[in-house]
């Protein structure tokens, strides 16, 4: 098992909410969220990019390098969302991956939105600022 949370994303009138993997291991230098092609499409940014969008190359585990989508921080709003609160709005960069099937928080979208892996391979988790004895299980599809 693992962590996964449920999120809303934002961008001008639309909103899409999905289950995403909280992921540790996926470092970036800013609140980052990785979304498939269908997300994207759901909130009108494929298959016709916003200006600042940029064409990138990421390397995946086992050195896979691949193409990707980057839009820049701010285009795109995000939120965590739990039976008890609603966490946000954070300004992220919204990164599609063709191919990936997944929406996958970065390192620094979990500390924004103040998530700590408590259990991950229980699927526990809690924000920062939750009760000590709070522990939250993770989202289901």
């Amino acid at each position: 098992m693992v962590v996964r949370v449920k999120v809303r994303l934002e961008y001008e009138d639309k909103q899409v909410e999905a289950v995403a993997l909280a992921n540790a291991g996926f470092e970036s230098d800013e609140p980052e969220i990785i979304v498939p092609v269908d997300i994207a499409r759901e909130l009108n940014l494929y298959p016709h990019l916003p200006g600042g969008a940029i064409i990138d190359r990421y390397r995946g585990a086992g050195g896979r390098t691949f193409k990707v989508y980057r839009l820049s921080r701010g285009i795109v709003r995000a939120y965590v969302i739990t039976e008890d609160r609603l966490v946000g709005p954070v300004d992220v960069t919204l990164t599609i991956v063709p191919g990936e099937y997944e929406v996958i928080l970065s390192d620094q979208a979990l500390d924004s939105f103040g998530i700590v892996l408590v259990k991950p391979g229980k699927g526990l988790w809690k924000f920062i600022d939750d009760p000590v004895d709070k522990i939250r299980k993770s989202a289901s599809y």
